[in-house]
């Protein structure tokens, strides 16, 4: 079996990190490595320890500096990782025990493959998920991708991760780093199986009230990468992908002016509320 080097940036982790190491300890797949980027200069190993919860699989390093960011992190991690795949975690989400076997088959085949992320809250309850479940596995593009409002988090063939996540970026760095493994993979395969729990932090970077104001200055970002060609898309796409930034910026003011109104709490809550009015 292929090893299987698993991504985590952990900021300030401590109440969420367990949960999301035991859903990769469960996993079917066994043969990974999970590399842990702490960016806060907490040591999780010696978390681990105390609750005798250590496994030789775990590996622990640090990012630069304290707050170096998410792109930073992941990038750490990356280069620290051995396996021939690589996969993405976040230290508040988990995965369900076949997520890395049902997965792995299609990355084989294609590149890059992903699942039908599930938006949870803290206490279980389901949101929604980014796609409906009734299909069977079909290739998507960046365009499909980013009109989810979902994040994907994708299991890939190392050899896609180029120059990794750009360090710029602090918002959003997922779907760029996404939007360039399509342009690299020709496309990504995804599997309508909801195999990833997207858990909604009131607190967390992408759902506090000022999230919004985060996502505007990274789609200004975006669209000068785009401009200055610093950005690789499929060919031929620019220009559907920069009418796809028109819309989300669009919406994501609408959700900005729904914050503010008291109206929403979180992006997901948001997005849910809209589903529910159509």
């Amino acid at each position: 079996m292929p090893l299987i080097s698993i991504l985590m940036a952990a900021y300030e982790a401590q109440d969420t990190i367990l949960a999301a190491i035991a859903s990769v300890r469960a996993q079917e797949h066994d043969n990974w490595e999970v590399i842990i980027a702490s960016d806060c200069g907490s040591d999780y190993l010696a978390l681990f320890q105390t609750r005798a919860l250590e496994d030789g699989r775990v590996r622990m390093v640090a990012t630069p500096a304290v707050g170096s960011g998410p792109s930073a992190a992941r990038n750490a991690a990356l280069a620290a990782a051995n396996g021939d795949f690589i996969a993405i975690l976040d230290s508040d989400d988990t995965w369900q025990p076949d997520k890395l076997s049902a997965l792995l088959p299609l990355a084989k085949e294609s590149g890059l493959a992903c699942d039908n992320t599930r938006a949870v809250t803290q206490d279980g309850r389901i949101i929604g998920t980014a796609y409906s479940e009734n299909a069977s596995p079909h290739p998507i593009d960046t365009v499909t991708m980013m009109n989810t409002g979902v994040p994907h988090f994708p299991l890939l063939r190392r050899d896609l991760t180029g120059p990794g996540y750009r360090a710029e970026l602090r918002f959003a760095e997922d779907v760029v780093f996404n939007m360039e493994l399509i342009a690299r993979a020709g496309t990504m395969t995804l599997l309508p199986r909801p195999l990833t729990n997207y858990v909604q932090r009131p607190d967390s970077a992408s759902n506090g009230a000022d999230a919004w104001q985060r996502a505007e200055t990274a789609y200004a970002q975006i669209l000068a990468l785009l401009d200055d060609g610093g950005l690789s898309v499929p060919a031929g796409q620019k220009g559907i992908i920069l009418a796809a930034i028109d819309e989300k910026r669009q919406f994501n003011a609408a959700y900005g002016r729904a914050v503010r109104a008291g109206q929403a709490t979180t992006f997901q809550t948001f997005l849910a509320a809209r589903r529910e009015r159509l």
